[in-house]
């Protein structure tokens, strides 16, 4: 568990840099402000995705160690709805988000943190 847990600081240290890239370049380049607005969500959303999915897989480690804890689900109900809400914000403020830019960013976020997990296990 203590690799896991060390992959998963990691990867959220990368996830937040990029926010922060993310943000200073919405600054530097406000021609793109509203696509960058939509990357900024969709980062956002798919972080929050990870931190329910990356709890759940905790518990699951921690019932090897005691098969007394539980886990309640996987938290898929919860990130979906996450994802719904990101999709939801692009349609309801078309002037301030773009779906491809949301999208991308949840779909970057997941790919960012796999990648990071699985090759920090090698």
């Amino acid at each position: 568990m203590e690799a896991f847990a060390l992959a998963i600081k990691k990867a959220f240290r990368y996830s937040f840099y990029l926010l922060a890239g993310l943000a200073i370049l919405m600054v530097v380049l406000p021609e793109h402000k509203v696509f960058l607005q939509s990357l900024l969500l969709g980062v956002g959303a798919g972080i929050l995705n990870v931190m329910v999915l990356a709890g759940k897989v905790w518990t699951v480690g921690l019932m090897a160690d005691d098969p007394a804890v539980r886990p309640k689900g996987t938290g898929t109900f919860f990130r979906f709805m996450v994802a719904g809400l990101a999709a939801y914000l692009t349609f309801l403020f078309p002037h301030l988000f773009t779906l491809s830019g949301v999208l991308l960013g949840l779909f970057f976020i997941q790919g960012l943190i796999y990648l990071i997990v699985f090759r920090n296990f090698k």
